[in-house]
C-alpha cells in the first residue's frame, strides 16, 4: 500500500487522459511526484449516437491499464478518478466505466458539467494569487467548456457548455480546411452557443480572466513563440493565429511554433471557441494557469481527507432549503448507521456506502416541503437533478434511489438504472434506510437498541420490550415483511 501522504487525480478528458501524483504535507501543500499524460482523443471515437468506436475504447483502455499499474495500491480515499463530457455522453456508459475502474483499480466517478467546473475552479484558485477580487475562469476541454466567477477559492457562478476543442473542430473543421467563410460559420455559431451566459459572465461582473487546460496553454505558447504578446493572451493575438491558419489554408499545411503535433488535430476548434468568448465577454486580456481540474479533484480530496468534505455543506444546504425536520433526520439517521454497521460485513456492503446511508437519512424528506402525498417521489427528483457540489452522478442517483423508496411500495424498476454489480448494495441500503424511518416513525427522542441480523436475503430484526404492544409498529412491520417479499427478501421480528 502506498503511503497514505501521496494523493492521485485522473482526469479523463475528451481528448487526452492525465494523472498526477502529489505528496501532501501537513499544512496541505502539495508536491508533484509524478504525471502522465496519453492523448486517447477519446471523443474523436464517438458518434453520433453516442457509441463508442472499438479501436479508440481499446486505446482508452490500454491507457487506463498504464495508469492502473501504478495506482492500484493507492488507498481507494487517496485517488480520485473523473470521467467529463465524452463519458458523460456515452451510450451505454456502464461497461465502459466498469472495465475502465477493473483496470484502474479505482472507481471512474462520471461528474456533471457544474461539478466540473466547480472543480476546474478550485484546481486554478490554488495556483494564483487571490488579491483581485472576482475573477473569470475559463476551461476548454474537447467536448465542452466550463465558464466560473468566485471569489477567492469560493465560486458563485458556474456553467459548462457543449462547445469543446474536439467536438468544435468536428462540427466546423471536419474537412480540414480554412477559409475566411469558415471561421466567420464557426465563431458566430460558437457565440450563439455562449449567448444565454453572455450577459452574467460577461466583463463588469469580474476584474481578471484566467483560463486554463490544453488549448487556452498551447494558445500562450504559440502567442510567445511568435512575439504576438509578452504576456497573456489577447483578442488581437487571437485574430493573428487565425489569420495564420487562414493562411496556411488546411490542417496538413499548418506550420504555427509551439503547436504539438498531438494538439494540432483539435487547435482550430479550440481556438474559435477561445475567440468567440473572447468576443462575447469582451475579454481585453487573459492570464492562464497551470491548474485545472486534475489540481481541483486532489485539492478536494485532501479536503475530504481533513473532514472538510464539501459533500457535508452541499447536504446542510439541501436540508435548509427544503426545511426538512432536522431532528428526525438525525434520529433516522443514526438508526441507519448502527443498522449498516451491525451488518456491512454479513452483506458486503462497499465502504463509501455507510455515507451515501448517512447523506439520504438526513435527505429523506426534503420532498415534504413540496407535498405530503409521494414527498419520496419529489425528494427523489430533487436529488438526481440538483447541483450538489461534490457529488458525482453515480452518487447522486443512489442517493435518489434511496430517498425514493424510503417509504410505500418499493419501485424495483428504480434499480434498474443501477450497474448489476452495485444493484445489491444499493437495494440492501434501501432496506436499511426502510426500517430506520419505520422504526422512528412516531417522531419522538425516545433512545432504544435494535438488534438486526442478515443472511443473503433473510433479515431478523430484535426489537426491545418497550415497542411490545405497539399495534401500530407491527402493522407496519406485516406491510414492509409484504413488500420486501415481492423483492424476494423475508423479514422477520421479534
Amino acid at each position: 500500500m502506498e503511503s497514505s501522504n501521496l494523493l492521485a487525480a485522473v482526469d479523463l478528458g475528451s481528448n487526452s487522459f492525465h494523472m498526477v501524483i502529489c505528496e501532501a504535507d501537513q499544512d496541505g501543500t502539495l508536491k508533484v511526484i509524478d504525471k502522465e499524460k496519453e492523448m486517447v482523443r477519446l471523443r474523436g471515437g464517438l458518434d453520433r449516437f453516442g457509441r463508442l468506436d472499438p479501436i479508440v475504447e481499446d486505446r482508452a483502455y490500454e491507457c487506463l491499464k498504464r495508469f492502473g499499474d501504478r495506482l492500484r495500491h493507492f488507498k481507494a480515499e487517496n485517488v480520485r478518478v473523473a470521467g467529463t463530457n465524452t463519458i458523460r455522453n456515452l451510450r451505454p456508459s456502464d461497461e465502459f466505466i466498469g472495465e475502465g475502474s477493473k483496470l484502474l483499480g479505482h472507481k471512474i466517478e462520471v461528474i456533471s458539467g457544474r461539478e466540473e467546473a466547480r472543480l476546474v475552479y478550485l484546481g486554478v484558485s490554488h495556483t494564483l494569487s487571490n488579491d483581485h477580487g472576482k475573477q473569470l475562469v475559463i476551461d476548454i476541454g474537447g467536448g465542452s467548456t466550463e465558464f466560473i466567477i468566485g471569489t477567492r477559492f469560493i465560486p458563485s457562478d458556474l456553467e459548462s457548455l457543449e462547445i469543446g476543442a474536439a467536438s468544435s473542430t468536428k462540427r466546423f473543421f471536419a474537412d480540414g480546411l480554412f477559409s475566411v467563410e469558415v471561421w466567420e460559420k464557426a465563431v458566430i455559431g460558437l457565440r450563439l452557443e455562449i449567448l444565454p451566459i453572455q450577459a452574467a459572465f460577461s466583463k463588469e461582473n469580474w476584474l481578471r480572466a484566467t483560463g486554463s487546460s490544453g488549448t487556452i496553454k498551447t494558445t500562450h505558447k504559440i502567442i510567445i513563440a511568435l512575439g504576438l504578446e509578452p504576456f497573456g493572451i489577447t483578442l488581437n493575438a487571437l485574430y493573428s493565429i487565425r489569420d495564420r491558419m487562414i493562411e496556411a489554408g488546411s490542417t496538413d499545411n499548418l506550420d504555427l511554433p509551439g503547436l504539438s503535433q498531438d494538439r494540432t488535430p483539435v487547435f482550430a476548434g479550440g481556438l474559435a471557441v477561445l475567440i468567440a468568448a473572447f468576443e462575447a465577454l469582451k475579454i481585453d486580456h487573459m492570464t492562464v494557469s497551470d491548474g485545472a481540474l486534475r489540481e481541483g479533484l486532489l485539492y478536494d480530496m485532501l479536503g475530504r481527507i481533513r473532514h472538510e468534505d464539501v459533500r457535508d455543506r452541499s447536504v446542510d444546504e439541501l436540508v435548509t432549503r427544503f426545511k426538512a425536520d432536522e431532528k428526525q433526520a438525525a434520529r433516522v439517521m443514526e438508526r441507519s448507521i448502527d443498522l449498516f454497521d451491525q451488518i456491512v460485513d454479513e452483506w458486503g456492503l462497499p465502504e463509501d456506502s455507510r455515507e451515501l446511508l448517512a447523506w439520504a437519512s438526513l435527505l429523506h424528506e426534503i420532498g415534504l416541503s413540496i407535498t405530503h402525498n409521494k414527498h419520496h417521489f419529489q425528494g427523489a427528483y430533487i436529488l438526481k437533478y440538483a447541483f450538489m457540489p461534490g457529488f458525482s452522478r453515480r452518487e447522486q442517483i443512489w442517493l435518489a434511489i434511496l430517498v425514493k423508496n424510503h417509504r410505500r411500495k418499493i419501485d424495483w424498476e428504480r434499480f434498474e438504472d443501477i450497474p448489476q454489480a452495485d444493484r445489491d448494495s444499493v437495494v440492501r441500503l434501501s432496506i436499511i434506510l426502510r426500517l430506520s424511518v419505520l422504526l422512528h416513525r412516531r417522531r419522538d427522542n425516545q433512545r432504544f437498541k435494535v438488534k438486526i441480523s442478515v443472511k443473503e436475503s433473510k433479515i431478523e430484526l430484535s426489537l426491545p420490550n418497550e415497542f411490545e404492544g405497539q399495534a401500530l409498529l407491527k402493522a407496519d412491520l406485516l406491510r414492509e415483511k409484504n413488500w420486501l417479499a415481492k423483492i424476494d427478501y423475508e423479514l422477520s421480528y421479534f
